[in-house]
């Protein structure tokens, strides 16, 4: 690799929106290059905010270098490089006087070199085939609960409730169900979303208003609680869940295939796609899982067991690549575990199985994936790895964004993203329909 800093050079091609605040560009418009391409990351310093400024380089959450940079007015290279190998690579530009504010790029070198660190196992299909089976030897009792919070007006053209159905083990699966109240016979494809990691806060809830809004688009909508536990509740009851019984659910140890926290999680899911798949205004033919983080993990894995699914969205997809760190780079959130437990016989005879970069191994339908650049919580590497690893899917795609982080990127931003990533995923659920 060769690494430069200097002054005032020309400015990109790249067009970008204008900035109020300091602003990094890179020359290429994902962050995607091949080996042997000539990276460089631009500074552009607006007038009055010229001065001394940190540079951060970081690849797979650790540390490339660290300097201090003095920086005029206007455009000023700040990074360069030239890479041999794959890489990720993250840049955060902060001022000295205030390090809590900066702005952040990445870019990604030959992602399609990534493959996960784990070998996929020679029954995994099999696997998951009998654990269905002991799933399904449990007839369904399924309790339905009326919708919280739901509008009016939607009542008298949408049909929405909650579910409950037991399970073998652990919490029953709980999850909210909605179509439209007119839908035909065998008329509505199936829309299921899994959620984001935690326990309290609305990204990790189920809603009413959530499984409506994609009623009225058309589908026979499912939202699944990751945990089973009830929505709708007060705070209290998911503060003492985060303090209790669900306090660090993500970094447990485990002694078997089964005592892996995210076992019953997947299965959980797929006992709400069964009750679904019962449905009189179910197709019978299409299903999309749609999740990001967690949520994106659970998307690829349930994809790669349940074979009735055609469709997957998953955005920075976690629980990927959990043998990352065997290939030395972050392995898939909760990196934790993963690194404690990888290289050990019980770790590889465990996750190998939960891995959704392996599960989409399986996977023949269509695939859609985002990957974000400057993700500190699941690498872009990763997620290339399960990208890469989905050789069988009828078609794959993946989006690169330089500016875009775990939960999306910032407003300066928010234009560029849209065309780039966010419509390209409206485009693909809408394909479904």
């Amino acid at each position: 690799m060769k690494r430069l800093v200097s002054a005032i050079l020309p400015a990109f091609s790249i067009v970008l929106p204008a900035l109020a605040g300091v602003d990094l560009r890179i020359n290429s418009v994902n962050g995607v290059f091949a080996k042997g391409d000539s990276v460089k990351v631009t500074a552009v310093i607006p007038s009055g905010k010229e001065g001394t400024y940190n540079l951060k380089v970081q690849s797979y959450a650790q540390d490339i270098s660290k300097e201090k940079l003095t920086l005029p007015a206007g455009e000023s290279v700040v990074y360069s490089g030239v890479f041999d190998d794959a890489i990720s690579v993250m840049l955060n530009l902060t001022p000295t006087s205030n390090p809590r504010s900066g702005s952040g790029i990445g870019f990604i070198v030959a992602p399609e070199d990534y493959r996960p660190g784990l070998d996929v196992p020679a029954d995994l299909r099999e696997y998951w085939d009998a654990e269905l089976a002991k799933m399904r030897a449990l007839a369904p009792k399924v309790f339905k609960s009326r919708a919280v919070g739901m509008k009016q007006e939607d009542a008298l053209d949408i049909v929405c409730y909650k579910i409950e159905i037991p399970m073998p083990s652990g919490n029953p699966c709980r999850a909210y169900v909605a179509y439209p109240a007119n839908a035909r016979k065998g008329s509505l494809p199936m829309h299921v979303h899994f959620h984001a990691a935690g326990v309290k806060g609305a990204h990790v809830h189920a809603f009413a208003k959530d499984v409506v809004a994609k009623a009225k688009q058309g589908f026979l909508a499912v939202d699944v609680n990751a945990h089973g536990i009830l929505d709708d509740q007060p705070k209290e009851y998911y503060s003492d869940l985060a303090l209790g019984s669900l306090k660090d659910y993500e970094r447990r140890d485990f002694s078997s295939v089964e005592d892996y926290y995210f076992h019953n999680m997947y299965l959980r899911d797929i006992r709400a796609i069964d009750y679904a798949a019962t449905l009189r205004c179910w197709d019978g033919k299409r299903i999309i899982v749609v999740g990001g983080s967690q949520g994106g993990g659970q998307a690829l894995a349930v994809a790669g067991i349940d074979t009735r699914v055609t469709h997957v969205l998953a955005v920075n997809p976690a629980l990927t690549d959990m043998g990352g760190a065997l290939q030395g780079r972050r392995p898939g959130w909760p990196a934790s575990v993963h690194r404690k437990y990888a290289g050990t016989e019980l770790g590889r005879s465990v996750l190998a199985y939960h891995d959704a970069a392996l599960l989409i191994s399986l996977f023949k339908g269509d695939l859609l994936i985002e990957a974000s650049n400057i993700d500190a919580v699941q690498d872009p590497a990763a997620v290339s790895a399960a990208f890469n690893n989905a050789g069988s899917a009828r078609s794959r795609s993946i989006t690169f964004f330089p500016w875009a982080g775990h939960s999306g990127t910032d407003s300066a931003h928010a234009e560029v993203y849209k065309k780039m990533v966010k419509d390209v995923k409206a485009r693909f659920v809408e394909g479904v329909l």
